[in-house]
């Protein structure tokens, strides 16, 4: 009797310095187990893989005949650690690899193989099909390449062939659930993050961005009752306190509100999870709406614009809602109580400095909660990867570390693997110089933690209430701290310090080149300072650094910063930034229990009420108090010599907002303030 043929396939992540609550389930291979168990049955033996020291003590042991390794930008220095060993110890086995991170010019897929000499086989967009040929190919008909299935890439010398694509249709209705067969139920015992996928493909064609190309800008379809079970399942299962819906256009279909009904529920039933993110649908419509309405806390509604300079989206292929469409749904989202989150990309092909903060301005003035301004990755598979548009722009690229990817893993012979990640970035174009890029980073530091993070939201919102838009208040206070004058005050003094610094380390995070990043974290000392964590992010490590060093110079530069627009009258901004400054001390302040006392009407100080507003002599008391979430979170802190704070907080559901106290004993304070805080 033949036995099964013995299959490994690894989605391995980075575990050296996080722990199973932050890593998200392996739902891609498990898509590949279930469609290849349904069509071989018994004739296979498949085990699934996420972390590293597991799959390397088990493929030593167990020798399987084929090894299929994910492939994504954030593991793929770790795959090419692991599958040389691998290959070493199984010369003769298959290794497929598949996954959205490789190019469609020859050329760079011949290049992606020469650094993957450990891989045979390339499997190009969606992966169940293929890799279950490829079984039966590796059966009947190895070494013949005239009978590989479509969507396989490899090398034959100098040479690179492509057996070309298949036919794709609007529905999946092949793919078994690989929730519902239970070939996951060991991961959600570990209590990783649940993933779901209900779609797949994104009709859009933005140049930046790879996420439809796998389904040819098609959104194709899984079962609907599939969907709603493995909500069941997996609600049933898991405790984690956050999930994941992977589609790109969460409520383009109108059975997406069935859906998010189904999360609420669950949620609802079992106290899980805390949160569910999601990317809603890139041009806003009544349907998004009512998920936002339907997840309520759950989620933060996404509504990304990327860039608002109109040559710039027409550079990069896309389309943004009108601006009073935009508007219009962000009050509506916080008529729901709904916190907002926009993206920007910098820099686009196009965008200037000054086009750039045009775009900061404009979303604060549209009321938007969650500014998050992001450096341009390049990733394999968008168009501006592609040599064409790196020419037509004049890219100019560095690179740096992908934070808390790195570590040391263990084979069962003593081998010791190092690995760490690292991205390709634009630090440059025709119409953008790296010295722009720098001043950017430092705008959007304080973007991040005065807005986004509300460590001086009430300040920057009554500024903007009396004509100051927040980002100019913040480039004042940049301005203010630019160089070391001579009658600069000591508050002054020690938030130019802290620039100097922050400064310093933005520029030496870049290297220019794949070989200088690589020759420096290869050295044996930056590498043990590399997972001992010493290259945290810099926006939660400075951040973490102003709330625990620098907070009372802060509060008094940006204090001072608003004040030089000789807009605010003085009693008003000294009351509300003594109400701001107390609710967000510095984080070693344990603050179980605190009193302001603040003027009787200033809760009502708002957009309606501004013109003329006075403050009243009678005094009311508020209570500040310290939750759950920043006791908790304040331990995390106090223990991130062990753990990557990023990465807990990304996959936790925690923010630096976490830190701020809360109100007692006022009702409707959030209702009444909110156009403050």
């Amino acid at each position: 009797m033949q036995l099964p043929t013995k299959i490994f396939l690894a989605d391995l992540g980075h575990t050296y310095s996080v722990n199973e609550s932050s890593l998200p389930v392996p739902l891609n291979i498990g898509y590949i187990k279930a469609y290849a168990m349904a069509t071989h049955g018994k004739s296979v033996d498949i085990s699934l893989f996420k972390h590293p020291e597991k799959f390397l003590s088990r493929i030593a042991d167990e020798r399987p005949e084929i090894i299929g390794f994910s492939n994504y930008g954030w593991s793929e220095n770790l795959n090419i650690a692991i599958g040389r060993h691998v290959r070493k110890l199984l010369p003769d086995a298959l290794i497929i690899a598949g996954g959205p991170n490789i190019d469609s010019e020859p050329a760079r897929r011949m290049a992606y193989l020469n650094r993957h000499d450990y891989v045979d086989f390339l499997i190009i967009d969606g992966g169940e099909e293929p890799f279950s040929e490829m079984i039966e190919w590796q059966r009947h008909a190895r070494g013949d390449h005239t009978q590989l299935p479509k969507n396989i890439v490899w090398r034959k010398g100098d040479e690179i062939h492509f057996t070309g694509e298949r036919h794709l249709g609007k529905v999946i209705d092949n793919i078994d659930s690989p929730y519902l067969g239970g070939y996951l139920d060991e991961f959600l015992e570990a209590g990783m993050i649940p993933m779901f996928e209900t779609n797949r493909g994104c009709p859009f064609k933005c140049t930046f961005c790879a996420w439809g190309a796998a389904s040819k800008d098609m959104v194709r379809r899984f079962d609907l009752e599939t969907a709603l079970a493995e909500i069941d399942y997996v609600s049933s299962r898991s405790k984690a306190r956050n999930w994941i819906v992977c589609d790109a256009n969460f409520g383009i279909l109108k059975r997406d509100v069935e859906i998010a009904t189904a999360i609420r529920q669950a949620k609802d039933r079992t106290g899980w999870p805390d949160k569910c993110h999601i990317w809603l649908a890139k041009n806003a419509t009544d349907r998004n709406l009512e998920i936002g309405e339907i997840l309520g806390d759950m989620t933060v509604p996404v509504m990304a614009v990327q860039s608002l300079t109109e040559q710039v989206m027409a550079n990069i292929k896309r389309d943004n809602i009108s601006t009073d469409t935009y508007i219009e749904y962000q009050k509506k989202f916080h008529r729901m109580g709904s916190r907002t989150y926009s993206d920007l990309i910098v820099p686009l092909p196009g965008e200037t400095l000054a086009t750039h903060i045009d775009s900061l301005r404009k979303l604060c003035d549209f009321g938007v909660d969650i500014i998050q301004s992001h450096n341009m990755r390049l990733l394999a598979g968008a168009e501006t990867n592609s040599t064409e548009t790196r020419k037509n722009y004049d890219f100019k690229t560095r690179y740096r570390l992908i934070h808390g990817d790195a570590g040391i893993y263990n084979c069962p012979d003593g081998t010791k693997l190092h690995a760490f990640e690292y991205e390709e970035s634009l630090r440059g174009t025709s119409t953008m110089k790296e010295d722009d890029l720098f001043y950017l980073r430092k705008l959007h530091f304080l973007i991040d933690i005065a807005w986004n993070t509300e460590v001086y939201k009430p300040l920057l919102k009554t500024a903007q209430i009396y004509g100051i838009n927040p980002v100019d208040a913040l480039q004042k206070l940049l301005q203010s701290c630019g160089e070391k004058e001579p009658d600069s005050g000591p508050e002054t003094l020690s938030v130019t310090e802290f620039f100097t610094r922050f400064d310093h380390e933005s520029q030496e995070e870049w290297f220019d080149s794949a070989d200088e990043i690589e020759t420096y974290f290869n050295d044996k000392n930056n590498f043990s300072r590399l997972i001992n964590l010493d290259f945290e992010k810099l926006n939660i490590k400075h951040s973490l650094v102003l709330l625990q060093e620098f907070k009372p110079a802060f509060d008094a530069v940006i204090y001072e910063a608003i004040k030089s627009f000789n807009q605010i009258p003085d009693s008003i901004l000294k009351a509300i930034s003594d109400l701001n400054f107390a609710t967000f001390p510095p984080i070693q302040e344990e603050a179980a229990m605190r009193k302001i006392e603040i003027p009787a009407n200033l809760l009502e100080l708002g957009e309606e009420t501004v013109d003329g507003f006075t403050l009243l002599e009678d005094k009311k008391t508020l209570k500040l108090e310290e939750h759950k979430n920043r006791r908790e979170l304040r331990e995390i802190i106090g223990r991130t010599g062990k753990q990557t704070l990023s990465k807990i907080m990304n996959t936790q559901s925690f923010s630096l907002r976490d830190l701020q106290l809360t109100f007692k004993g006022s009702p409707g304070f959030s209702a009444v303030f909110r156009q403050v805080i």
